[in-house]
């Protein structure tokens, strides 16, 4: 009996550690490590993302444009989006924010109805970096 028992134990232990172990493995590959940039004109502010996310846009209603954090912050920097005309340098519009520990994503309505049809640059700068840059048309 007392190797039936044993035997159990040894058996319990080990499930729990492969379960134990695949958690932390799956986790790891499933956990947002870089950052995103997403432009349209449906926000989802419950999974931090754009529902209809695209980079060519008919110019009819405002965008909006997200920034998406990981899931772990290196630091907590000043956080910029702007917006320019693709291979220029002057902003159109641009929005700073200070981010915090909670932040998921950075949200920016783009007044895009008052831009010509053409070619524009969604920048993610945080402190002195651009993190991603994304280019987009308007039709």
């Amino acid at each position: 009996m007392p190797r039936k028992a044993s035997l159990i134990l040894i058996s319990i232990l080990g499930i729990i550690c492969v379960w134990t172990l695949s958690r932390a493995l799956f986790s790891n590959l499933t956990a947002n490590r870089s950052y995103d940039l997403q432009l349209g004109f449906t926000p989802n502010h419950e999974l931090h993302k754009i529902n209809d996310s695209s980079d060519r846009f008919i110019n009819h209603a405002p965008l909006t444009a997200k920034a998406i954090y990981p899931d772990q912050k290196e630091s907590l920097l000043q956080a910029q989006l702007y917006v320019t005309k693709r291979g220029e340098s002057e902003i159109l519009q641009q929005e700073s924010m200070r981010e915090t520990e909670d932040l998921a994503a950075f949200e920016m309505r783009l007044h895009n109805l008052k831009w010509e049809k053409g070619d524009y640059t969604l920048h993610f700068k945080r402190g002195l970096d651009i993190q991603k840059s994304l280019d987009f048309t308007l039709q």
